[in-house]
């Protein structure tokens, strides 16, 4: 990491008022160069090395007059300081993998700024569950991620045959994937896996390989999810790659059910777990809760439907007073969570006595290969609504939008759906039991946004 980046990384973004960091005189802008003579690199390595120290410290600054200052800083143990640092800055990825979403974006449209980010990072990894490639670590992350305990790790895999995996990343530099893996775990870390499943490239004999050579790490492994991999229609230049269909989700997961049940049998887990995409396109049965344990991968789209379904069970029999004022609204999904959104919807409408209509919307922005909530646009959801729109408001995906101003994809807004439809719109999916509240409780106020 370049010193500019560094220094960027340990500069002061917050000061917390009557906070021990303004008694003291540091300002935003002030650069945090070390602690007890320890160099800090981030915001991250700064909180450890915090929770290392006595209550007693030193704070070496680089004030933004450019002074060098060091702050002796009196504190109890769970005193707060009272500042935070900037946001840690991505690190790129130097990966051109053949199915890589950023190099399918649509040329010539608005797109939100981060998707264009191809991020390769350790510390994102621990802090959010990205996965990385470990391609581009450097002997230093490899002795600060053992130093610092920084566990789980997320691991993109997608082969664990090195001609095979080299082919997939597109990168000419030695990767070492099972070495780095096992050094890793060598050193306390554990690691979460992921294949991202191509037809006829990683499948068959090659996916067996990888499950085999992964699972000889349980349970420092702790797991392997197999998602189908993404296409859109913006693929100019590209790799020619086959879709999942319906009939390769089948084959898919009868192949690998097969190996869970005698992973299952030897080491008391299934230890592979396929993405729900494959069920649905499938028309297969969804596994029971026990299959999916405490539901570790359920960001990463493995569990996610069994969640939502139990979840949906549970709150719909919790006791309710039926509204007074009749309840008409619609609610917006991707095309592959629309059967199964819709049949609960619909018990929900006969249970409570209300009467939301569920809708699907085709994904135009990326192309129809792309089917899930999380990636659909303003533009296409308002496409759909406007023709479809029922009741008096609308419910968007949660998971497609982020930050306080609900920004999808396209650089919509909850705001902009709301100006062209004339309804209140808000946000509803992480958690049922907020759905079921935003619904019953919140849908009378036409003037104001509500996210979930």
């Amino acid at each position: 990491m370049s010193q500019k980046s560094s220094l960027l990384e340990t500069s002061i973004e917050k000061i917390v008022s009557g906070s021990i960091a303004e008694e003291v005189g540091m300002e935003i802008g002030d650069r945090v160069l070390a602690v007890n003579d320890q160099e800090i690199e981030d915001a991250l390595d700064f909180q450890y090395k915090l929770s290392l120290l006595p209550n007693s410290l030193t704070i070496k600054l680089l004030k933004s007059s450019g002074e060098l200052w060091n702050v002796d800083i009196e504190k109890e143990e769970e005193e707060d300081l009272g500042l935070e640092l900037e946001s840690i800055q991505t690190r790129i990825c130097d990966n051109n993998c053949i199915f890589c979403f950023v190099h399918q974006l649509p040329r010539g449209k608005q797109v939100r700024r981060t998707l264009r980010i191809k991020d390769e990072d350790f510390r994102f990894s621990f802090l959010f569950g990205h996965y990385l490639t470990l391609t581009n670590l450097s002997e230093k992350d490899f002795q600060r991620i053992f130093e610092q305990r920084l566990s789980p790790l997320y691991v993109s895999v997608h082969a664990t045959d090195p001609k095979l995996r080299k082919y997939l990343l597109q990168n000419t530099k030695p990767d070492n994937l099972l070495k780095n893996m096992d050094r890793l775990i060598k050193n306390g870390i554990k690691l979460h896996t992921q294949i991202v499943l191509i037809p006829e490239i990683n499948d068959g004999l090659n996916l067996e390989r990888s499950i085999q050579q992964l699972l000889q790490f349980y349970p420092k492994v702790i797991t392997l999810s197999i998602i189908p991999v993404g296409l859109t229609d913006h693929r100019q230049g590209l790799p020619k790659l086959k879709s999942v269909d319906a009939q390769y989700a089948q084959k898919t997961i009868h192949h690998v059910s097969k190996i869970q049940r005698e992973i299952k049998q030897s080491h008391g887990t299934p230890f592979c777990f396929l993405g729900d995409e494959f069920y649905i396109l499938a028309g297969e049965k969804i596994p029971p809760r026990s299959h999916y344990g405490d539901f570790p991968l359920v960001e990463n789209g493995v569990g996610m439907v069994r969640k939502f379904i139990d979840d949906f069970h549970k709150e719909l029999v919790q006791p309710r007073e039926e509204p007074i004022i009749p309840i008409q609204g619609t609610i917006v999904t991707g095309r592959i969570f629309f059967p199964i959104l819709k049949k609960y919807i619909n018990e929900m409408n006969k249970t409570l006595k209300i009467d939301l209509r569920c809708i699907a919307v085709d994904n135009h922005y990326f192309g129809k290969g792309i089917n899930v909530a999380g990636l659909l646009t303003g533009q296409d959801i308002f496409t759909t609504s406007k023709e479809q729109l029922y009741g008096d408001f609308l419910v968007v995906p949660s998971e497609s939008m982020t930050g306080s101003q609900n920004l999808f994809l396209d650089n919509w807004t909850c705001s902009d759906l709301e100006k062209h439809l004339g309804v209140p719109v808000w946000g509803g999916g992480f958690q049922v039991s907020e759905f079921f509240k935003s619904i019953l409780l919140k849908i009378h106020s036409k003037n104001s946004v509500h996210v979930i």
